[in-house]
């Protein structure tokens, strides 16, 4: 009986610190923070293909069932397309880091374009963490084609004077000679 006793505690104390060192969808999370010039509406993004307005930043947490931070693990984080028509530049869909002290492996999604909604999520060893917040993405590459060019000039003057949001770059509820004003500026803009 001392024998069972002892086996079952040694395979009790292998299981828990064997969970001790796996990723947790339960407890990792994936947060996104609109970054850059334009960020004017929460969870709104204003995108170029050339990667100069602004960027989605996201942090991955990676943790244990015991909310223990987990470094050195490697983490995907890819883009969610929730709806619109989206290009990501070469390298831009999907990024891979490696988890820091805190657990923590940081993404810059920047090289994109297209109208829509889009989400980030994450795996690590093979567990899928719940995405972030979805964000509201507009770009002056409307088409989603990695270019900003005369097909994205005329899908503009069709929404000028509208409230489309693919087209409101300045989120003031219309689109007006402001948002023209950066249209113009990114113009021939593509992907680096």
């Amino acid at each position: 009986m001392k024998i069972l006793v002892a086996a079952i505690i040694i395979v009790l104390s292998f299981a828990v610190s064997a969970s001790a060192s796996v990723p947790s969808a339960s407890t990792s999370t994936v947060e996104c923070e609109v970054r850059g010039p334009s960020s004017c509406v929460p969870n709104s993004a204003v995108v170029c293909p050339a990667s100069d307005i602004d960027s989605i930043h996201v942090t991955v947490t990676v943790r244990n069932v015991y909310g223990d931070p987990l470094a050195g693990k490697t983490v995907d984080c890819y883009a969610i397309e929730v709806s619109g028509d989206f290009c990501w530049c070469p390298g831009e869909s999907l990024q891979t880091d490696v988890t820091d002290a805190n657990g923590q492996a940081f993404f810059d999604f920047t090289d994109f374009g297209g109208c829509g909604n889009v989400q980030f999520g994450a795996t690590c060893e093979g567990v899928v963490f719940n995405p972030c917040t979805q964000i509201l993405v507009a770009s002056p590459d409307i088409d989603g084609d990695c270019e900003v060019d005369l097909a994205d000039f005329a899908m503009f003057a069709g929404l000028y004077l509208t409230t489309d949001p693919c087209a409101d770059y300045d989120c003031n509820g219309s689109v007006g000679l402001s948002d023209f004003a950066l249209f113009a500026a990114h113009y021939l803009h593509g992907c680096p």
